[in-house]
């Protein structure tokens, strides 16, 4: 049996460790998110910074729907199951999130749907890669040690695993 820190660990480095691989400044990630504006209590957070971009620009929604799904799919890759983000409760916040965000891209919900659930499937092939995997382990273990990791922090951690 899995505890919920560790697999929130895993869950948010996921987020973090692809954000920062397509181009993000992850400002923070941490165990235990408060609610806000835009999201209720929740397990974990990640904050990341995009930069100046054009949120309607396609390879940005891109970006951003890759980063919301690394978090249940590195969760589905530690736990050993492979779980649909729909469908499983704890991530289905983060699947509504990928869903509005690409509804830009493909208008059209099966299409949606399909493209949603093809890049769970990439997502799930390149995140368990031995040292996609280890950044992600690192992070993890680094959030189980200090519950949170700012910028600094997590640059450092990532930057003996991942070359930006």
């Amino acid at each position: 049996m899995h505890d919920d820190e560790t697999l929130t660990a895993y869950h948010e480095a996921g987020h973090a460790v692809v954000g920062y691989v397509l181009g993000g400044e992850i400002e923070s990630v941490g165990l235990y998110g408060e609610a806000d504006d835009w999201l209720p209590e929740r397990f974990g957070d990640c904050h990341v910074n995009w930069g100046r971009v054009d949120a309607g620009c396609d390879w940005q929604v891109q970006r951003e729907v890759l980063t919301i799904l690394a978090g249940p799919v590195a969760e589905m890759i530690y736990r050993g199951e492979k779980l649909h983000p729909a469908t499983f409760a704890p991530w289905q916040h983060d699947w509504a999130w990928a869903w509005q965000r690409s509804e830009s891209l493909i208008p059209d919900p099966r299409r949606r749907t399909r493209l949603l659930e093809a890049i769970v499937v990439w997502l799930h092939h390149h995140l368990s890669d031995d040292l996609c995997w280890a950044a992600i382990a690192a992070v993890s273990d680094e959030l189980l040690a200090h519950e949170y990791l700012d910028a600094e922090q997590l640059a450092e951690t990532l930057s003996f695993w991942i070359r930006t």
